[in-house]
Parts: structure tokens; sequence; C-alpha cells
């Protein structure tokens, strides 16, 4: 069986951030994710799925103004769909499901299935048109948002950008792709990175899970 793109474990306490981070390797088989994903107590931070890169958010204060935003591709919208299919099949929950306030990121998880998905600015996008200060303390909302605790057998699904998810993790996240997601197993206040896995992999792990 395949073994799915492993990660740099990374476990941290909230209370310090991203001092004092503790690294490890860890490798699991593609149905053992599905099993584990399923048992509950992660969390999923995924970049939205991919968007027109030849259409800018011009209007990036007025959230409202959606035709003034990046919308997704076709393959994108495709993207989004067989990511919630894959969580379906495998019997995937999520207790909740956010994303930043941005058309492209919301439109990821309606495409994928979930209803009532909140829109959370710790999630959304600030870059140059808003203060540093500010794009740090998203940063710092992102994490404590990803540790709360979980209902056993519940996940949380966060949907965010490149410049949210780098900020909060570090540099190791400047390469986040499109649909990328970014796996954390939560526990006692602290996350630990178990996965990066690309959104085209994800139906590759629902048929391992199946089998």
């Amino acid at each position: 069986m395949r073994g799915w793109r492993w990660g740099v474990a990374v476990a941290v306490m909230i209370a310090s951030f991203v001092s004092g981070d503790a690294f490890a390797q860890s490798r699991l088989q593609d149905n053992e994710l599905g099993k584990a994903l399923v048992r509950g107590g992660y969390a999923i931070l995924m970049r939205h799925a991919p968007a027109d890169q030849d259409k800018a958010d011009t209007d990036p204060l007025n959230f409202a103004n959606t035709r003034a935003q990046q919308p997704l591709t076709e393959q994108g919208r495709a993207g989004a769909k067989a990511f919630g299919e894959s969580m379906r099949a495998m019997g995937v929950t999520f207790s909740e499901v956010m994303a930043s306030r941005f058309q492209r990121a919301l439109q990821t998880a309606i495409l994928a299935g979930y209803k009532g998905v909140k829109g959370n600015i710790a999630l959304t996008e600030g870059s140059l048109v808003v203060s540093p200060n500010e794009n740090r303390r998203r940063a710092a909302m992102l994490r404590q948002l990803m540790v709360q605790p979980l209902a056993p057998g519940q996940n949380r699904l966060m949907i965010s950008h490149r410049a949210n998810i780098a900020q909060a993790f570090g540099k190791e996240w400047f390469d986040v792709k499109e649909g990328e997601a970014s796996i954390f197993q939560i526990e006692k206040g602290t996350y630990t990175l178990i996965a990066r896995l690309q959104l085209d992999e994800w139906t590759r792990i629902a048929a391992a899970f199946r089998r």
C-alpha cells in the first residue's frame, strides 16, 4: 500500500506559540490516516482550492463584493467537491467548519458539501491592506482556534490563505499550494503536524480506506 506524504511532526504549546517547537518524523499508510481521522481529534488547515490567477482582489476590504475577488477555477471547484466526497466516503466528520471571509475560501467549504460555514477573520487574508500587527494578531488567533477541544469522533476544518498559514506556522509553509491541507492532531492545548496533503490526494486516501 502506498504511504502518503509524511510530514515533520511539530508539537507546539499554545502558550508559547511557535517557540520551543519539538520536531520528529512520522510516516503513516493511506488507510491509517483515514482511520485516524474517523476516530477524530484532528484539525485540517487547508489553503483554498485553486483560484483564477488572472484575477485579483480589487476591493479587498469589502467582502460582500464577490465580483471583485478571485474566483475558483473549474479545477478548484471540482477539487473542492472531490474533497468533500472523500470525507463522506470515509465517514470523517467535522464539528466545526470555518473559512476566510473571501469567497474562494467559503466556496471551497460550500462546494465540499458543508453547510453553515462560518467566516472567520483569523483565517482571512490581510496582507498589505491591514497593519503588520493585525496580521500577527490573526496568526495568533488562528493557532488559538486550532487547539480548542474537540468532541470525541469530531474534527475541525479551517480554510484559509497562504499568507495566514505561513504567518502562523513559519517558513516551512511559504510554499503551501492551493488546496493543500496540513493535518494536525489536537491534544491538551497542543497541535502536532502529522501530514501535508495535496488536494488531489484525498481520493487515493479514501480508496485505500475502503479496501
